[in-house]
């Protein structure tokens, strides 16, 4: 199964004070970035937008990108590209990530941690 990588994040009062043009030199940096790991097919975005404030317990961030990657050595080649970008700088990040289970193989893992 694949790894999949989740990450939720929040513009900083940096990010917040820029002017557009250099917000856009940011994000594109960023696209050119990504796209490089998508066009070697080392990874699949699966879904980014914004975070719907009004689900039940939500997480404290503004955004959220989903990522598919076929092991989880690749998270962290998302992770330095973010870097790379000066992402991390401008955004508040938290980064999930793991292995994509099936219900019965999830299952199996949440009675294991219970049982232990």
């Amino acid at each position: 199964m694949a790894y999949i990588v989740t990450q939720v994040f929040s513009p900083k009062e940096k990010w917040k004070k820029l002017a557009k043009p250099i917000k856009e030199q940011i994000l594109q940096r960023m696209i050119v970035n990504l796209s490089s790991l998508a066009g070697e097919n080392k990874v699949q975005l699966i879904a980014a937008g914004q975070i719907d404030s009004k689900m039940p317990r939500v997480a404290d961030a503004e955004f959220y990108v989903i990522w598919s990657v076929a092991i989880d050595e690749m998270s962290k080649h998302i992770s330095q590209h973010l870097r790379d970008s000066e992402w991390n700088e401008y955004f508040d990040v938290v980064n999930i990530g793991g292995r994509a289970l099936s219900v019965p193989q999830f299952a199996d893992v949440v009675l294991a941690d219970l049982n232990s």
